[in-house]
């Protein structure tokens, strides 16, 4: 009897300690949500008795769950969702528009400033550099007849070379001697690898 009367009386706040105010935030919310057992409702109102503090806090969380509980809940008007949808819709295909106008800007500034470029250059070597862009012709043509002729006496020089005995049988001759020593570097390969396995 001198226990229970012990326990039922309040206590001064400096008793509490971290664990009792934990179990107290969750019986108190279980509380709100009417989910207290007979055991876990005991409890909970020796702490409402017990301590004047958090006596307190369970009338401020009471005042706040009435609040919240009489405010009507907030409802879009009917189409929102649809609206919204649209409104994004049309400010993502914008976007997208104008990135692809910017894109298309830029490529044509840069064409333009190098067909420009390239105009005023051949322009300025018309006017004023005649003497060396004949030249230039010149040299071109002269260097381009030196290589074909070159090269078309490479191809006559090789293709007299392959047609005469000698080099045919060279060829034979090197196809034999690379097909041998392929034959020789496998059979090699294949018996030192066989001699690690057995080893």
């Amino acid at each position: 009897m001198g226990v229970n009367y012990l326990i039922n009386q309040p206590q001064p706040d400096d008793v509490l300690t971290p664990e009792v105010q934990e179990e107290f935030g969750l019986l108190m919310s279980l509380s709100l949500d009417n989910l207290l057992d007979g055991t876990e409702a005991q409890r909970f109102q020796t702490y409402l008795a017990r301590y004047p503090t958090l006596a307190d806090q369970w009338r401020s969380w009471q005042l706040l769950d009435r609040h919240f509980t009489l405010t009507p809940a907030a409802e879009p008007v009917a189409g929102f969702v649809q609206r919204f949808e649209t409104r994004l819709a049309q400010k993502s295909s914008r976007s997208v528009f104008w990135r692809n106008l910017l894109v298309v800007a830029l490529i044509v500034g840069v064409w333009g400033t190098m067909l420009f470029g390239g105009a005023a250059l051949l322009a300025y070597v018309m006017l004023y550099q005649g003497n060396w862009l004949g030249e230039f012709v010149h040299t071109a043509a002269y260097c381009s007849a030196t290589v074909t002729n070159w090269l078309t006496t490479a191809g006559n020089t090789l293709s007299a070379l392959v047609t005469t005995r000698q080099a045919i049988s060279f060829f034979i001759g090197y196809l034999i001697a690379a097909g041998a020593l392929l034959f020789f570097w496998v059979r090699f390969l294949r018996n030192t690898t066989q001699e690690v396995e057995w080893a």
